[in-house]
């Protein structure tokens, strides 16, 4: 979402021009000759009055809101339960959000994706671990949280088709530019012909100021 200076607000300086009233203009021509009025970008950021909102977002909104479409991935099945090839965790998705003009921001991230799994032989649970991790003003990395995905089944040539979902919360968290990303970091699926695949990820964010 792109923020935007809203150019009808009622507090901003008035003054007659020839031209559109912009808050970033710093002078105008009158019709009339008159002492010039100076917009300062103050007058956009109403409620914060932060002199760093005025490069990124001078005008943000009262809740923001950010989504993305993700990758769909396939996870290869394996010979046996005690492979020990070391599992690459593969990436879903990932948005970035502004939050440098709120006050003491609460965020909360949402993901959905669809999970197909198909037991063509081998009866072991299958198993996907999903992470949620963040990067903010280009700090390190850091992860929100995991949460597991399994089904089992009793026979050969059962299949699943179904929906998996979480949420993740940050309350106060630190004003800034963050990119939230999901990735797969760890999985089992025992069968060279079993298919595990994650497909139609969506990542959506919303922030607004606490106080």
């Amino acid at each position: 979402m792109k923020l935007n200076y809203d150019y009808e607000r009622p507090d901003y300086d008035q003054c007659e021009c020839y031209g559109p009233k912009r808050p970033d203009y710093d002078k105008c021509e009158y019709r009339e000759p008159k002492k010039p009025v100076y917009h300062e970008y103050e007058k956009c950021c109403d409620d914060h009055k932060f002199a760093k909102c005025y490069p990124k977002s001078p005008c943000p909104y009262p809740i923001l809101f950010e989504c993305a479409q993700g990758t769909s991935v396939s996870i290869p099945g394996v010979a046996a339960l005690a492979d020990t090839t070391p599992f690459t965790p593969r990436p879903l998705g990932c948005l970035t959000i502004d939050t440098s003009c709120l006050k003491m921001p609460v965020v909360k991230f949402d993901f959905s994706a669809i999970v197909k799994y198909i037991a063509v032989a081998d009866n072991f649970p299958a198993r996907l671990t999903f992470a949620l991790c963040k990067q903010c003003d280009n700090g390190d990395e850091i992860c929100c949280g995991t949460w597991d995905f399994a089904v089992d089944f009793d026979a050969n040539l059962e299949q699943i088709t179904t929906s998996f979902s979480f949420s993740h919360c940050e309350c106060n968290s630190c004003p800034g530019c963050c990119t939230y990303t999901v990735k797969i970091i760890a999985a089992t699926n025992v069968g060279v012909n079993n298919i595990l695949d994650v497909f139609n990820p969506n990542l959506q964010a919303f922030a607004k100021s606490s106080c």
